[in-house]
């Protein structure tokens, strides 16, 4: 089955709530990319064309992989946990030269051991690079509500996905990346504000955003300052920009 199956990524008519706008825009220029978990290559591809940069792939899925390759674009098909993964990247490495940026859109969670990932993905960064990770927040509002009536459910998609292995907090998460060796350096994050009308009939109306944003002047502002406040409450998904911790000799 093929799970992401977009064709392309229009950059410019992504909202501003939307975790692919947040993270491709923490990505630099021009830079040597590794990504990690790239599908079809949609937004590789990007990466390739818009922004100009020198990506490899990274994609388990065999039919995603092929895919991705008919774009033109270079694939490694792999777990990027394994041994024989890690030791095509190095090869990757030895001959263009260490990534510039290291690009995992929504995987860390499918990870078993993901400390020991992070903590390998170090080596293959250049000491100035940057890791670009990104997931999903098991402390959603919706969660907590399942959770509070003792509602566990997987599904196909979403922060219930099937396939995740690890749950995260934005707390939690950033002590991971730093126990891991890293420094964060940028935070972003997608919102769902919480609705008694979506939670009832399924239809987003007088969400406490909503009703800040029609404030006259301040109604942005206001409003970013709830999502910011209560963005453990309030967010999907979230991404931190963050650099390695060289170690000391």
């Amino acid at each position: 089955m093929i799970k992401y199956h977009q064709d392309r990524i229009d950059f410019a008519s992504l909202h501003q709530n939307n975790i692919d706008r947040i993270q491709l825009e923490m990505i630099p220029v021009k830079s040597h990319v590794l990504e990690i978990g790239c599908a079809t290559g949609y937004m590789t591809e990007y990466l390739s064309r818009d922004k100009q940069c020198h990506v490899l792939g990274i994609e388990p899925v065999q039919e995603q992989a092929e895919l991705a390759r008919k774009r033109g674009l270079e694939v490694i098909t792999g777990l990027i946990d394994s041994r024989e993964t890690q030791e095509q990247l190095i090869a990757h490495t030895k001959e263009h030269g260490l990534f510039e940026t290291i690009f995992m859109s929504q995987v860390i969670e499918h990870i078993a051991d993901p400390a020991t990932t992070l903590r390998a993905l170090k080596n293959l960064l250049t000491p100035d690079g940057y890791l670009v990770i990104s997931t999903c927040s098991i402390v959603h509002w919706k969660c907590r509500l399942q959770i509070l009536f003792g509602k566990w459910e997987y599904e196909d998609y979403g922060i219930f996905d099937r396939t995740h292995l690890r749950f995260f907090t934005i707390k939690s998460f950033r002590q991971l990346l730093e126990e891991s060796g890293y420094t964060v350096v940028d935070f972003g994050y997608t919102f769902e504000d919480i609705c008694p009308f979506k939670i009832l009939f399924d239809t987003r109306i007088l969400a406490p955003s909503d009703l800040l944003r029609l404030i006259p002047f301040i109604g942005i502002r206001l409003r970013r300052v709830y999502t910011d406040l209560f963005k453990n409450f309030l967010a999907t998904q979230f991404v931190y920009k963050a650099q390695p911790i060289q170690d000391l000799k």
